[in-house]
């Protein structure tokens, strides 16, 4: 059974999820571009081992995570995993590729 039935549940867990102990020495900008029926672009800003979410996009993100909204939904309830994702091209990655696994740690994925 999914843990999240939309993806607005999604973003509303990452403060809670958020490991602050994971983030130390982290000054990084996520922008996730999810397309499709639920489009949202959001930043997640992690800095001095805080997060701050805003609605947004940016061309200079250490990472940029494009997707459509329901694979990641997807994604998160762990119906799809990240690299077959990327592989089928539901998941495009954009930045600086070791960062993208300590993303996924910063919020206890635990896919």
């Amino acid at each position: 059974m999914p843990r999240y039935s939309t993806i607005d549940e999604v973003l509303a867990s990452y403060p809670d999820r958020f490991r602050a102990d994971k983030a130390e020495d982290v000054d990084a900008v996520v922008y996730m571009n999810l397309t499709g029926d639920n489009a949202r672009d959001i930043l997640l800003t992690v800095k001095d081992q805080t997060l701050a979410m805003e609605d947004g996009s940016a061309v200079d993100a250490t990472l940029t995570l494009i997707a459509d909204a329901e694979n990641w939904l997807a994604i998160e309830n762990g119906e799809l995993k990240p690299m077959m994702a990327m592989m089928q091209g539901k998941l495009k990655l954009k930045g600086k590729p070791a960062f993208a696994m300590k993303f996924m740690a910063l919020f206890g994925y635990a896919g």
